[in-house]
């Protein structure tokens, strides 16, 4: 039998989640593996709920093994959001294959589409769609197909094959043995404010939640059960509104050369920056007036969750540097007895762990406390800091 990873958010579970660690399990994996990311997402917001509820669902609903991904790739960028994922399940030494969901499930399409930035008459054409006003988006697809074609096109419109595109191209830079196996998406597609029977995006449901609606239909009952349970229940999961005005108060504070020491910063963004910060009295202003055609809303938004975690540029590790478990069930016991033997990073059970860690993996696991402890701050009622450090592995039958 073979194991498989997968790299997720899973914020929150749902049925769509489900499907598809059902689907990995069809294709003959008898052990998951899942990288997840921790109490901060790829939009730069904090999760709806916090990593420990969100491994127990995953465990619940066919996950075997679940390991955090850092904030300073959770919290990222398509390419360096997946290279994290790819580098962790990577590391553990013992995966067949990893699986994702897309949209065309044509693994010919994706190697083709990781492959276009290396083509020099792509790269030239979307530089002189950008120059023209258009947004990276539609100057990227624009690009497509006038040199590929609609199909090809076609693919890059679509979010989840752009991601296993970088899946892919993260494999290849690591010189990884693990095989890729797209899973078909079904349902709503990706970021849709409608449902399609009984699958609807994550965003649609976090913004059923945080209305004060629980979406039962969307959620297997285990799921549903789970975070019934949560000492902040719905609609009290994180949300970055409640740490709006510590956020301006970080913001208001820093000069133009440490907004330029963040990453994702370039072609002068932080001047504009700068400039919106002390014109604005509130985050939506910021974001509002900050994005453009070429930086988009997710992009700003993660920007100014660097500044506010103490994310600086010349501080990020190339790669994850240990391999921290959150949560297993018996199959992930049995993961990590193999990875005990194979792993390429140090495993972290329990805080002990910490110990063994060299300076550059230490500060990477001090970084992901101070962010929990922030975390703790953005539900309807402020947790006490230090739970990365306290927090039992989650382990279930």
């Amino acid at each position: 039998m073979k194991t498989t990873g997968v790299i997720c958010e899973f914020n929150p579970f749902h049925n769509g989640h489900e499907y598809l660690l059902k689907k990995i399990r069809e294709n003959g994996a008898g052990h998951v593996a899942v990288c997840m990311s921790g109490n901060f997402t790829q939009r730069g917001v904090p999760a709806i709920y916090d990593k420990y509820t969100r491994t127990k669902a995953a465990l619940s609903g066919g996950a075997d093994l679940v390991i955090e991904l850092p904030v300073s790739f959770a919290c990222a960028g398509a390419e360096r959001f997946a290279y994290g994922g790819v580098s962790l399940l990577n590391s553990l030494g013992c995966l067949d294959e990893i699986s994702f969901g897309s949209e065309c499930a044509d693994i010919n399409a994706l190697k083709k589409l990781s492959e276009i930035d290396k083509d020099a008459d792509y790269s030239n054409k979307l530089r002189e769609y950008l120059s023209e006003g258009m947004t990276f988006a539609a100057a990227r697809q624009a690009a497509a197909q006038e040199l590929y074609g609609a199909e090809t096109a076609g693919v890059l419109s679509c979010p989840n094959d752009i991601l296993a595109a970088e899946y892919l191209k993260a494999i290849k830079k690591l010189n990884s043995s693990l095989e890729p196996f797209p899973v078909k998406r079904i349902g709503a597609e990706h970021d849709s404010d409608k449902s399609s029977g009984n699958i609807a995006s994550a965003k649609h449901i976090r913004s059923l939640i945080y209305e004060g609606i629980f979406p039962e239909h969307f959620m297997p009952s285990y799921t549903q059960d789970l975070f019934a349970e949560c000492e902040d229940q719905p609609p009290r999961g994180g949300r970055l509104s409640k740490l709006e005005q510590a956020i301006m108060y970080r913001l208001r504070t820093m000069d133009r050369q440490e907004i330029a020491d963040l990453p994702e910063i370039r072609e002068g963004l932080e001047n504009k920056l700068y400039s919106v910060i002390k014109n604005s009295t509130s985050l939506n202003e910021i974001i509002t007036g900050t994005k453009s055609k070429r930086y988009t809303r997710a992009r700003i938004v993660r920007i100014i969750m660097y500044a506010f975690l103490g994310i600086k540029k010349d501080e990020l590790s190339d790669a994850p540097k240990y391999i921290r478990v959150l949560g297993f069930n018996s199959r992930g016991k049995e993961i990590l007895r193999m990875a005990s033997e194979s792993a390429k990073l140090p495993i972290i059970m329990r805080y002990g762990d910490v110990r063994r860690l060299d300076d550059e993996a230490r500060r990477m696991y001090e970084l992901e406390s101070r962010c929990d402890d922030i975390y703790a701050l953005s539900g309807q009622n402020a947790g006490i800091c230090g739970r990365n450090m306290t927090e039992k592995m989650i382990v279930m039958n």
